[in-house]
């Protein structure tokens, strides 16, 4: 984590039911490609693939590791742009990544018809949100579809986060740019991804208390 406090210095001086949804099979690794959608959310910046290799990458805030990306425990996470429940872009490769202090982000992704997800998603801010709170560990909860299995909605986003209190980011994904994490509607898909970008952990179905997770958390932080 060295590189991102010198980083910050620089700026200084210059001024989450045991079964998922559908078949619980992750699949093997995939090496993530360009995402589709036009103002829903994007994978790898602006321009995520085609046309020649552009050298510098996408302009990110801090340094994150370029392509290949994958899906797999041991690869590099693919940073994505995704809308907040107010219409807000929401960069993963952002201001709370590059603090000296983040350690882990959490990604839960989730649809509006999975009741593992919503079981999930009533222990995310009692069991994840506040007992790692100022512990440097970001959560990221995905929404995929709604309950009536469309695309969802800024509104439906709110309703998500107000029915269950959330205080972690909220993000839709109505194009499902990030279903290379789910094959066969595997949800909850649960990733832990380091500060260097680093997959360091998956999980499909949503655990009894979140207990495994939790674990894996305690032992990641534990490391540094």
């Amino acid at each position: 984590m060295d590189w991102k406090r010198a980083f910050w210095a620089a700026v200084l001086i210059g001024g989450m039911a045991t079964a998922g949804c559908g078949d619980d099979d992750a699949g093997g690794d995939v090496d993530s490609g360009v995402a589709m959608g036009d103002d829903a959310g994007t994978v790898g910046g602006e321009d995520a693939g085609g046309g020649e290799e552009d050298a510098g990458g996408p302009d990110y805030l801090c340094d994150y590791p370029a392509a290949p990306y994958g899906t797999s425990v041991g690869r590099k996470f693919e940073p994505f742009t995704l809308q907040q429940c107010d219409g807000t872009p929401y960069d993963f490769v952002n201001e709370e990544f590059c603090a000296p202090d983040h350690q882990l982000t959490l990604i839960s992704i989730a649809a509006g018809w999975c009741n593992p997800c919503i079981v999930e998603s009533m222990q995310l801010e009692e069991e994840i949100n506040e007992r790692y709170a100022g512990m440097g560990v970001r959560v990221i909860q995905i929404i995929t579809q709604d309950p009536e299995f469309r695309a969802p909605t800024l509104e439906f986003c709110q309703q998500w986060v107000d029915r269950f209190g959330l205080t972690n980011v909220e993000v839709i994904d109505p194009d499902q740019i990030t279903n290379i994490y789910f094959p066969d509607n595997a949800l909850p898909s649960t990733i832990i991804v380091d500060e260097e970008g680093t997959i360091r952990y998956r999980e499909n179905g949503a655990s009894d208390g979140l207990i495994s997770l939790r674990a894996k958390i305690d032992e990641l932080l534990a490391e540094d």
